[in-house]
């Protein structure tokens, strides 16, 4: 049943679905630190609860300008091969079970989406890319913080 449980955010104007498994939390962001000569989708570290997070900004990741870091934004807490990362959204919708299937993705998507995108799949009554976090936090030739 877990499998069919999705996070519902709102990355540059785009609802997408995030698969729970990837998910270990959603919190609230303090002032992240810069981190000099980082990647530009890295927008910076922060801490919580004794664990030092790198800070994605999925906006960038997609080919868009950085958006501004706000203390008190919520962001989605993910772990990728043993690293701890946030990644940024624009709003936090919803947890929710969705028993539609994942389908492939229908028409062309911006090289950015379709770099992230893995499936789509259809909840109260719209499409909703499904992203995998991991592919916002490695990209070609870049290294995360």
């Amino acid at each position: 049943m877990m499998e069919k449980l999705y996070l519902i955010a709102r990355i540059a104007d785009t609802r997408v679905a995030l698969r729970s498994r990837t998910i270990h939390s959603v919190v609230t962001v303090g002032t992240p630190v810069e981190v000099p000569a980082a990647p530009p989708h890295v927008a910076g570290l922060f801490a919580l609860r004794s664990r030092v997070f790198t800070l994605i900004d999925p906006h960038v990741v997609i080919g868009l300008p950085a958006v501004p870091v706000v203390a008190g934004q919520r962001v989605i807490v993910i772990e990728v091969a043993e690293h701890g990362y946030a990644l940024l959204a624009d709003e936090i919708e919803d947890v929710c079970f969705i028993e539609a299937p994942e389908t492939r993705i229908a028409g062309k998507l911006l090289p950015g989406w379709a770099r992230v995108a893995d499936a789509m799949i259809e909840h109260d009554g719209a499409s909703l890319l499904v992203v995998d976090p991991s592919h916002l936090i490695h990209l070609p030739g870049l290294k995360a913080a």
